[in-house]
Protein backbone atom coordinates (compact mmCIF):
# COMPACT_ATOMS: atom_id res chain seq x y z
CA UNK A 1 0.00 0.00 0.00
CA UNK A 2 2.79 2.73 0.65
CA UNK A 3 4.64 2.07 -2.89
CA UNK A 4 0.80 3.09 -4.44
CA UNK A 5 0.05 5.96 -2.41
CA UNK A 6 4.01 7.07 -2.69
CA UNK A 7 3.65 6.52 -6.70
CA UNK A 8 0.20 8.99 -6.23
CA UNK A 9 1.83 12.00 -4.04
CA UNK A 10 4.83 11.72 -6.24
CA UNK A 11 2.95 11.66 -9.73
CA UNK A 12 1.08 14.92 -8.42
CA UNK A 13 3.92 16.66 -6.92
CA UNK A 14 7.02 15.51 -9.02
CA UNK A 15 5.40 14.39 -12.14
CA UNK A 16 4.12 18.02 -12.82
CA UNK A 17 7.13 19.59 -11.41
CA UNK A 18 9.06 18.27 -14.19
CA UNK A 19 6.85 18.83 -17.05
CA UNK A 20 6.37 22.70 -15.88
CA UNK A 21 10.46 22.85 -15.62
CA UNK A 22 10.70 21.22 -18.73
CA UNK A 23 8.04 23.20 -20.05
CA UNK A 24 9.61 26.18 -19.17
CA UNK A 25 13.30 25.55 -20.81
CA UNK A 26 11.48 24.92 -23.85
CA UNK A 27 9.70 28.51 -23.72
CA UNK A 28 12.64 30.12 -22.94
CA UNK A 29 14.35 28.18 -25.88
CA UNK A 30 17.09 26.13 -23.57
CA UNK A 31 16.53 23.55 -24.92
CA UNK A 32 16.90 24.86 -28.19
CA UNK A 33 20.38 26.10 -26.80
CA UNK A 34 21.39 22.40 -25.58
CA UNK A 35 20.83 21.17 -28.99
CA UNK A 36 22.82 24.19 -30.56
CA UNK A 37 25.63 23.15 -28.54
CA UNK A 38 25.41 19.22 -29.34
CA UNK A 39 24.25 18.51 -26.01
CA UNK A 40 21.48 15.85 -25.71
CA UNK A 41 18.02 17.03 -23.59
CA UNK A 42 17.15 13.34 -22.91
CA UNK A 43 20.50 12.53 -21.63
CA UNK A 44 21.42 15.89 -19.72
CA UNK A 45 17.74 16.48 -18.43
CA UNK A 46 15.78 13.55 -18.66
CA UNK A 47 18.02 11.18 -17.62
CA UNK A 48 19.27 12.59 -14.23
CA UNK A 49 15.69 13.02 -13.01
CA UNK A 50 14.83 9.51 -13.83
CA UNK A 51 17.44 7.90 -12.28
CA UNK A 52 16.78 10.22 -8.99
CA UNK A 53 13.15 9.12 -8.85
CA UNK A 54 14.89 5.57 -9.40
CA UNK A 55 16.74 5.96 -6.49
CA UNK A 56 14.28 7.64 -4.07
CA UNK A 57 11.12 6.15 -4.62
CA UNK A 58 12.31 2.92 -2.67
CA UNK A 59 13.43 5.45 0.19
CA UNK A 60 10.36 6.78 -0.04
CA UNK A 61 8.24 3.95 -0.09
CA UNK A 62 10.27 2.29 3.63
CA UNK A 63 9.45 5.47 5.11
CA UNK A 64 5.54 5.74 4.06
CA UNK A 65 5.34 2.07 4.92
CA UNK A 66 6.62 2.48 8.36
CA UNK A 67 4.54 5.55 8.90
CA UNK A 68 1.70 3.30 7.97
CA UNK A 69 2.44 0.94 10.59
CA UNK A 70 3.35 3.34 12.97
CA UNK A 71 -0.63 4.64 12.06
CA UNK A 72 -1.88 1.15 12.29
CA UNK A 73 0.07 1.26 16.32
CA UNK A 74 -1.74 4.00 17.01
CA UNK A 75 -4.83 2.85 16.15
CA UNK A 76 -4.54 -0.64 17.30
CA UNK A 77 -3.54 0.38 20.62
CA UNK A 78 -5.55 3.39 21.39
CA UNK A 79 -8.77 2.82 19.76
CA UNK A 80 -9.28 -0.72 18.96
CA UNK A 81 -7.91 -2.27 22.61
CA UNK A 82 -5.20 -4.03 21.38
CA UNK A 83 -2.10 -4.72 23.21
CA UNK A 84 1.24 -2.71 22.36
CA UNK A 85 2.63 -6.23 22.05
CA UNK A 86 -0.11 -8.12 19.82
CA UNK A 87 -0.22 -5.40 17.28
CA UNK A 88 3.70 -6.13 16.95
CA UNK A 89 2.98 -9.88 16.71
CA UNK A 90 0.59 -9.59 14.75
CA UNK A 91 2.13 -7.16 12.24
CA UNK A 92 5.27 -9.34 12.09
CA UNK A 93 3.49 -12.12 11.17
CA UNK A 94 1.45 -10.45 8.51
CA UNK A 95 4.97 -9.09 6.52
CA UNK A 96 7.27 -11.22 5.08
CA UNK A 97 10.39 -10.36 2.88
CA UNK A 98 8.73 -10.99 -0.57
CA UNK A 99 5.90 -8.79 -0.02
CA UNK A 100 8.72 -5.99 1.07
CA UNK A 101 10.64 -6.91 -1.99
CA UNK A 102 7.72 -6.39 -4.52
CA UNK A 103 6.55 -3.03 -2.67
CA UNK A 104 9.87 -1.88 -3.51
CA UNK A 105 9.93 -2.96 -6.66
CA UNK A 106 6.70 -1.49 -7.85
CA UNK A 107 8.02 1.64 -6.17
CA UNK A 108 11.24 1.68 -8.43
CA UNK A 109 8.70 0.80 -11.76
CA UNK A 110 6.56 4.01 -10.92
CA UNK A 111 9.12 6.08 -10.50
CA UNK A 112 10.30 5.17 -13.97
CA UNK A 113 6.47 6.15 -14.87
CA UNK A 114 6.35 9.46 -13.07
CA UNK A 115 9.88 10.46 -14.34
CA UNK A 116 8.27 9.53 -18.03
CA UNK A 117 5.50 10.75 -18.14
CA UNK A 118 6.73 13.98 -16.58
CA UNK A 119 9.64 14.80 -18.96
CA UNK A 120 7.53 13.74 -22.00
CA UNK A 121 4.78 16.10 -21.67
CA UNK A 122 7.39 18.70 -20.68
CA UNK A 123 9.31 18.04 -24.03
CA UNK A 124 6.41 18.15 -25.95
CA UNK A 125 5.26 21.53 -24.35
CA UNK A 126 4.48 24.42 -26.70
CA UNK A 127 5.96 27.59 -26.73
CA UNK A 128 3.38 29.86 -24.65
CA UNK A 129 2.78 30.25 -20.58
CA UNK A 130 -0.74 28.20 -21.27
CA UNK A 131 1.15 25.21 -22.89
CA UNK A 132 3.46 25.29 -19.81
CA UNK A 133 0.99 24.82 -17.58
CA UNK A 134 -1.20 22.46 -19.66
CA UNK A 135 1.70 20.06 -19.97
CA UNK A 136 1.91 20.51 -16.06
CA UNK A 137 -1.74 19.55 -15.80
CA UNK A 138 -1.46 16.80 -18.47
CA UNK A 139 1.32 15.02 -16.67
CA UNK A 140 -0.36 13.80 -13.68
Amino acid sequence: MGAIMTGIIMAGRTGAAFAAQLGTMEVNEEIDALKTLGISPMEFLVLPRMIALIIMMPLLCVYSDLLGILGGLIVGVGMLDLGFIEYLNRTREALTLTTFGIGLFHSAVFGVLVALSGCLRGMQCERSASAVGYAATSAL
